[in-house]
């Protein structure tokens, strides 16, 4: 990891290294925390590979719980690739050795599934962006990104409100964050004003200072998993492109 990197706050990566080191009952917390941040993407990919909606909710936690008996997160390394392409990677196989089981109808055998080395020799470099928008890879990513979104205007409407600032969250909402998630068109700052009470040069002060609030959680959120600064900035283009593809 670069020297840039290692200026940031405690991570994923970090996390997962807790799961080489620590005991079984810290193990299962690590992966509660992981199932709790990313159990969206898993279920949308799961649902678009073609699993029905109650299969795919168990095998939602029937990932996570494999991923730790075959130490797939212990053996992340921050240099090969992406923490969210080894997720997806992990998961294409999980999902692919299920589909098999399925369709031969027995018990899976223990162990039958692709060995760990395997999955994390390919896991960051999975090409999951340039995929076709229908497919389970791009309904993940979707899934990824909306749900990262949804943490950080989470957090901006707590900070927001806890320093009195909630009109600039609301004009923040409804100016940038509706039209990206929602598809309206955003307001004139000459309605916003109308509507708040304020004149249009207050409006752009608030949207500009809650911007700035905004570009700076996002990417505090996006270095919990990112090896450096370079790849947050890689992050957040990848995510905001397939934010402005159809869901």
């Amino acid at each position: 990891m670069s020297t840039e990197g290692e200026m940031f706050p405690p991570t994923r990566w970090s996390q997962l290294d807790r799961l080489k080191a620590g005991d079984e009952t810290e193990k299962r917390e690590v992966l509660g925390t992981l199932y709790q941040l990313y159990r969206r993407p898993v279920m949308a990919f799961l649902t678009r590979r073609g699993f029905g909606h109650e299969k795919a909710e168990d095998m939602v936690q029937n990932f996570f719980l494999y991923s730790m008996q075959h130490h797939l997160f212990e053996k992340a390394d921050t240099e090969r690739g992406r923490f969210r392409g080894l997720m997806l990677s992990a998961l294409q196989h999980y999902a692919a050795n299920a589909h098999r089981h399925d369709q031969a109808q027995q018990r899976r055998p223990a162990g039958g599934f692709v060995a760990a080395d395997e999955v994390m020799a390919e896991g960051g470099n999975s090409a999951i962006l340039g995929v076709d928008r229908h497919t389970p890879e791009d309904a993940f990513t979707q899934s990824w990104a909306r749900t990262l979104l949804a943490r950080v205007v989470d957090t901006l409407e707590q900070e927001c409100r806890s320093t009195g600032k909630q009109t600039h969250f609301e004009i923040f909402k409804r100016f940038m964050l509706l039209p990206i998630l929602d598809g309206v068109p955003a307001p004139s700052q000459r309605d916003m004003a109308g509507e708040f009470g304020l004149t249009e040069k207050e409006v752009a002060n608030r949207l500009v200072t809650a911007r700035r609030a905004y570009q700076r959680l996002l990417r505090e959120e996006i270095a919990q998993y990112a090896a450096d600064s370079t790849e947050v900035d890689a992050e957040i283009r990848d995510l905001f492109a397939t934010l402005s593809r159809p869901a």
